[in-house]
């Protein structure tokens, strides 16, 4: 375990050190690429340092790197050498934090920091929050969020407005908890690609009279 654990942190601090100097990314022709793994799966378990050295040749070059300092394309997710050890903490000692009997100290950690971020973004003494693996995953769980508590979870007839800016993340999230196609306005941007007031006015206004409910309104900002 060690030998095989040395050699990943050292490859994690060469990717560190080095990455600066390289290639933002590159992307793999399919036709090299997809044969390399469409493979029947082995009857023998096979030795990790194999399976690293394939990683090496074969996975880390062949992707864009989003932690690389020339990456400006989609939403990037910088990381660091700290980072990547607390997620081997993570991984290796599986807390479960479902509930306070699993894990009360994680549990305890989670509050704090929530805390801690709604102090430091000004929000009431009564916010909270919780942590989740990214950004799709919270549009999910803020919309179902907003559901129950606006709608009480029955959906018929509500509409969300979104502009055409808004994340893609947020339509598959309106599908996966139920909301059909034609429950979704998607209003046209302005020149400062800006969600239009009046242009969102009118289309509420419409759906009003229509007898529909309008129910959530799905901002985006971005920095200029």
């Amino acid at each position: 375990m060690q030998r095989f654990g040395y050699r990943i942190v050292d490859l994690l601090a060469e990717h560190f050190a080095q990455m600066e100097h390289g290639p933002v990314g590159a992307k793999a022709d399919p036709a090299q690429i997809i044969p390399l793994f469409d493979r029947e799966p082995s009857e023998h378990g096979r030795d990790p340092q194999e399976i690293l050295a394939q990683l090496e040749r074969d996975v880390f070059p062949n992707n864009l790197h989003v932690d690389h300092p020339r990456f400006f394309a989609f939403v990037p997710g910088p990381n660091n050498f700290v980072s990547a050890m607390a997620d081997a903490l993570a991984a290796g000692f599986n807390v479960f934090n479902g509930t306070w009997f699993g894990g009360s100290a994680a549990a305890a950690l989670e509050l704090g920091l929530i805390r801690w971020l709604c102090r430091v973004c000004g929000l009431p003494a009564d916010a909270g929050g919780l942590f989740v693996s990214g950004g799709s995953m919270a549009n999910l769980t803020a919309l179902v969020a907003a559901r129950h508590a606006r709608l009480n979870d029955r959906i018929e007839g509500a509409v969300v407005y979104v502009s055409d800016q808004t994340h893609s993340s947020d339509e598959r999230a309106l599908r996966v908890i139920g909301f059909a196609p034609d429950q979704l306005r998607k209003i046209q941007s302005d020149s400062e690609f800006k969600l239009p007031l009046a242009h969102l006015r009118l289309a509420i206004g419409e759906d009003r009279a229509r007898g529909l409910q309008p129910f959530c309104i799905i901002a985006n900002a971005a920095a200029r």
